[in-house]
């Protein structure tokens, strides 16, 4: 059984349990995909643009930008290819704080600003360059991202999904926005209890000791709802225990994360994450 440290303090739970709800089945087909290629301001005409298919998503191209739609979840990304983290000799400067209000400002302006919100991070793309000596020169930031984390019944909504990013440049402009972010219909189930933070770890424990891990360092166990990524069908936001990790070989020479999520909810339905796909066994060479 893996020695497992818990480093963070466990999660508070709310007074009203929060429930289980039915998730809208996404709208994701070309008509779609030029009608939301309309909200950004596009013409959305194959005569103005194209529109490439793939097992997964359909892509609307217009000039320099590309809208990508994914058809199991919806998610979506508008970016700008001559712009979005293409380096201009420019260099981001205004702090943090005028980052997050341009970024809400973007939102807006497409009508996707979430009725309620938090800030999960806010990140930079750096750029430098290195000359004979290796020494740090022309160290810029030409990209600033804000990632916008909705909130369903007072729980953020954490996982793959659950995040809408937008990406602006030095002029506060916007070069591509990250759309993975459900759209959630009627309370589905009345959660009847849950489980406690202490259950959470123990099934992570039992998992990781499947895996013959011996050492596991625990940073961060989260409540929230979870929500599955790009191209993952999901039916149902229910509360979940995101545990944040850190696992440790024997020697202690390799550290690598994990993260591990488990149904909160005493009733929960079916499972919360995807079964990894199977291995393909390989035939023997002749």
């Amino acid at each position: 059984m893996p020695s497992i440290q818990i480093r963070g303090k466990m999660p508070d739970l709310p007074e009203s349990l929060p429930p289980i709800f039915r998730l809208r089945v996404p709208r994701v087909n070309e008509r779609a995909l030029l009608n939301l290629a309309h909200r950004f301001k596009l013409k959305g005409r194959e005569q103005a643009g194209s529109i490439s298919r793939d097992a997964s998503s359909f892509t609307y191209s217009e000039g320099s930008f590309d809208l990508t739609l994914h058809r199991a979840s919806g998610a979506f990304r508008f970016k700008d290819r001559n712009r979005w983290q293409v380096d201009h000799r420019s260099n981001v400067e205004f702090s943090d704080e005028e980052a997050i209000k341009l970024a809400r400002s973007q939102l807006r302006r497409y009508k996707l600003l979430p009725k309620k919100s938090k800030v999960l991070r806010v990140s930079r793309l750096h750029v430098a360059t290195a000359g004979p000596e290796r020494r740090i020169q022309d160290h810029r930031v030409i990209d600033v991202a804000v990632c916008f984390q909705p909130i369903v019944r007072g729980l953020p909504v954490d996982g793959p999904g659950g995040k809408l990013m937008v990406y602006l440049d030095h002029e506060g402009k916007l070069t591509c926005l990250d759309h993975i972010s459900r759209r959630v219909g009627p309370v589905y189930r009345k959660v009847i209890q849950l489980h406690s933070p202490e259950h959470a770890v123990d099934q992570a424990r039992r998992a990781w000791e499947t895996r013959g891990i011996e050492r596991v360092e625990i940073s961060e166990v989260r409540f929230c709802y979870y929500e599955l990524g790009w191209n993952e069908e999901q039916r149902y936001l229910q509360p979940a225990y995101y545990i944040l990790a850190t696992l440790i070989s024997a020697n202690e020479r390799i550290r690598t994360g994990d993260i591990h999520v488990t149904p909160a909810a005493v009733n929960a339905i079916g499972r919360l994450v995807p079964p990894l796909p199977r291995r393909v066994a390989q035939k023997p060479r002749k």
